[in-house]
């Protein structure tokens, strides 16, 4: 094992001189900081134009829809119009956590009674008597539920995070009032499902006072509101960059043992009283070791660029799921980490690929590019072959990469489990291996 590990040292160090290395590093710090900068513009811009937005419009909104009420005479427009008319003389902005809640009341009231409700919400901030009223004359039983929560645990109108977990849970129970259970089919017994989880996570973050659940986080390139974007949404999408260590390692790994030939090293490598294989499997570990040291490098790189760009308010914040029935919190952290263990298994395995083909056509340029070309179109191939209904293609290594996808319930074909996921990608790198082998220790120098 000793003299293993001097292998793996010799190959790190010819490794690390190589100036393409050194660029490489370089690239996934730079691509650490791109992200981050660009999740601090997009949040900049967003910022902009809803300022912009609500500043300049809302005014011209509310008298445009009280001069469209007054000519179309719409079923209940005279409490619409006695609505538009307060927030515009208030001066009050569509943006306002409470404009919903008006547009509830306009619904429910009319006249002079609207108007004291909408005083008592906005002037006078009496918003117990808003939420009694508006109360007694919910319909569904989720609004019921959420009035009176609001009453019994002194939650008034605009504390926005509990707002929004108040209105899921609110939304599950109206949901799950209107099913009949004993009648379900497979896939409403699975929304159904999916609906007890979602009250079970709103209801566990009112109860415990949790502000943010990352699990809810969209990618930053699937926001379109300021308060969309912070620190879990951009580290969240780090992940997503993990493609392009893929292509870095891709160079190293189709260039490991090419370059050996090519540069005429090979025989000063053979000389020593090393067996080949144990050669072979050292240039492999450095290989895919290189590879996680670039994934640890971006994930680290993104905690501090993400903090100076974006600021580090919900670092803290867990990830709330649900297992059996049961709400469970994990570190936002760990599941990071887990988000880039599950993507850099299609780049180890496109490595060993580069590797395999390296050993055996000992050329770097071609086992870059076929590799390359491979990764870039497996999903293209996949998807044509689904297409034309053939199921064959499920037992391609390109099907069976994305393992988050095919862990949550949703894999490319039908009825793919993880078990048979790892079983296709674990006979592929066998191939890919012994391939690698056969090239490097079986034929000529």
């Amino acid at each position: 094992m000793a003299k293993f590990f001097r292998l793996v040292k010799n190959e790190y160090i010819k490794t690390l001189k190589k100036l393409s290395t050194k660029i490489m590093l370089v690239l996934v710090v730079l691509a650490g900081l791109a992200l981050a900068g660009l999740g601090a513009f997009g949040k900049h811009q967003m910022s902009s134009d809803h300022y912009y937005y609500y500043t300049e419009s809302d005014q011209n909104y509310y008298q445009d829809q009280i001069d469209w009420l007054e000519m179309t005479q719409p079923d209940g427009y005279e409490n619409q119009i006695v609505l538009y008319k307060y927030l515009k003389e208030a001066d009050i902005d569509t943006s306002d956590s409470r404009y919903e809640v008006a547009e509830n009341l306009a619904g429910i009231f009319g006249g002079s009674e609207l108007e004291g409700y909408l005083d008592s919400l906005f002037a006078k901030n009496d918003w117990k008597t808003v939420c009694g009223a508006l109360k007694d004359n919910a319909v569904s039983e989720g609004e019921k539920w959420a009035y009176q929560y609001r009453l019994d645990n002194d939650v008034p109108f605009g504390d926005s995070w509990k707002d929004e977990a108040i209105e899921q849970a609110a939304q599950a129970k109206t949901a799950m009032s209107s099913e009949n259970t004993e009648m379900l089919s497979a896939d409403e017994a699975e929304q159904y499902q999916e609906l007890e989880e979602s009250e079970k996570l709103a209801l566990y973050r009112l109860e415990n006072g949790i502000e943010l659940n990352t699990a809810d986080n969209l990618s930053l390139f699937e926001t379109y509101e300021a308060d969309q974007v912070n620190f879990w949404t951009v580290f969240y999408t780090s992940a997503s960059m993990i493609p392009i260590i893929g292509l870095l390692i891709i160079v190293v790994a189709g260039s490991s043992v090419a370059s050996e030939f090519s540069q005429g090293t090979i025989k000063f490598l053979l000389i020593n009283p090393v067996k080949r294989w144990k050669i072979l499997m050292a240039k492999y570990f450095t290989v895919i070791s290189l590879g996680y040291i670039m994934l640890a490098l971006l994930y680290l790189v993104m905690i501090p660029a993400i903090g100076v760009f974006i600021g580090f308010e919900g670092i803290g914040a867990p990830y709330l799921y649900v297992d059996n029935g049961t709400v469970c919190s994990i570190s936002s952290f760990v599941r990071a980490a887990q988000m880039y263990l599950l993507n850099s298994v299609s780049i180890i395995i496109m490595a060993t690929l580069a590797f395999a083909v390296s050993s055996l056509f000992r050329s770097a340029a071609f086992s870059i590019g076929i590799t390359v070309f491979l990764m870039l179109a497996g999903n293209t191939i996949v998807s044509l072959l689904k297409a034309f209904n053939q199921d064959w293609a499920r037992y391609l290594v390109f099907s069976n990469t994305d393992l988050k996808s095919i862990a949550e319930g949703t894999p490319i074909f039908a009825q793919q489990t993880l078990t048979f996921a790892i079983a296709v990608l674990v006979a592929h790198m066998a191939v890919f291996i012994l391939t690698a082998w056969d090239g490097f220790v079986k034929r000529e120098v």
